[in-house]
């Protein structure tokens, strides 16, 4: 027995509009996060301590 194909259903008209006036402000107001190696050593360190502590793990 056959499984039917659907269709990929498509945005037309005013609602596809929206929803790319929608897409380019997302992207415009967009952010990125950039940390340093130091940093990034410093919470595993931290995360490591917790994770000490909270399992008595040596």
């Amino acid at each position: 027995m056959a499984i039917p194909v659907r269709g990929i259903p498509v945005l037309e008209g005013e609602v596809a509009e929206r929803f790319e006036r929608e897409r380019l402000k997302a992207e415009q107001r967009r952010g990125t996060i950039k940390f340093s190696q130091e940093k990034i050593d410093s919470f595993r360190k931290s995360m490591q301590e917790y994770y000490q502590r909270l399992y008595g793990i040596h």
